[in-house]
């Protein structure tokens, strides 16, 4: 099915969605999961406008939970289901499920939660509740897409209860912290930034791009637990295709021992 009549079929089911950037995870200028529709004239105005747009999913506006499981490093999928079952992180498969164009897995449930999403539950896995790329969006020629063509979003479970539970009550990842900053120090305007990492980028560059927006997160002062947690969610959607997480671990870790070296 084509991207329009698909994203028009999801509108008409009552899910909103929003355009993103031809072959990339960025949304268009001014658009956002925030400002998502199901208007079918509005949906069909993007297509007519680039009709080889990618395709973003609100989910919070429908009450549904991703959970991300990643292969950007080619590992083994059954190995991160198997450390999942291991902690009692049980997840049913007769649900919607969508492969990513890394070989990845997108698995939908629904459920209310607070939170928006937990990066690194474990590692590879990511569980999402704001928003997500979904089929037939294109990533560098390869397609995310259905694995199973009998499951549908009408045949999306309800969550289990540890994935609820995880978007409501787990505790943020710790990072330790290994100094203090004083004094205060004049930043760059925000907004400025924010615009430049929903931008994000593209092959060229992608560690210098991540570098300096890591030193940014550092340097206004947030805990390294929320610059680490804010980098790896950049990583994830704005960088085409993103960095392998070992790649992202060493930047960050540069990145804090300048840092420490400047205000220790």
């Amino acid at each position: 099915m084509r991207s329009k009549q698909y994203a028009l079929e999801l509108a008409k089911h009552d899910y909103k969605v929003f355009p993103l950037v031809p072959n990339t995870k960025r949304p268009l200028k001014d658009h956002s999961y925030l400002t998502a529709s199901k208007d079918l004239q509005e949906i069909s105005n993007w297509f007519d406008h680039e009709p080889n747009i990618n395709l973003g999913l609100s989910l919070s506006d429908s009450n549904l939970i991703v959970v991300d499981i990643d292969n950007h490093n080619n590992n083994d999928i059954r190995s991160v289901f198997q450390a999942l079952s291991d902690q009692d992180y049980s997840l049913p498969a007769d649900t919607y499920i969508e492969q990513t164009p890394s070989g990845g897995l997108h698995l939908f449930y629904r459920g209310q939660v607070s939170k928006k999403r937990v990066t690194n539950f474990i590692p590879s896995v990511d569980l999402l509740a704001d928003f997500t790329v979904i089929a037939p969006s294109v990533i560098n020629g390869d397609t995310y897409r259905s694995i199973n063509t009998n499951y549908t979003y009408n045949t999306i479970l309800d969550a289990p209860k540890w994935l609820l539970d995880a978007l409501n009550d787990r505790p943020v990842q710790q990072y330790p912290n290994s100094f203090k900053r004083t004094g205060n120090v004049k930043k760059w305007t925000t907004g400025k930034r924010l615009d430049e990492i929903v931008a994000g980028v593209d092959s060229g560059g992608r560690n210098m791009w991540l570098t300096r927006q890591i030193g940014w997160l550092i340097g206004t002062g947030a805990e390294l637990a929320t610059a680490y947690t804010i980098a790896q969610q950049i990583n994830r959607d704005y960088i085409s295709p993103p960095l392998p997480d070992s790649e992202v671990n060493t930047i960050f870790k540069s990145v804090k021992r300048k840092e420490a070296t400047k205000w220790n």
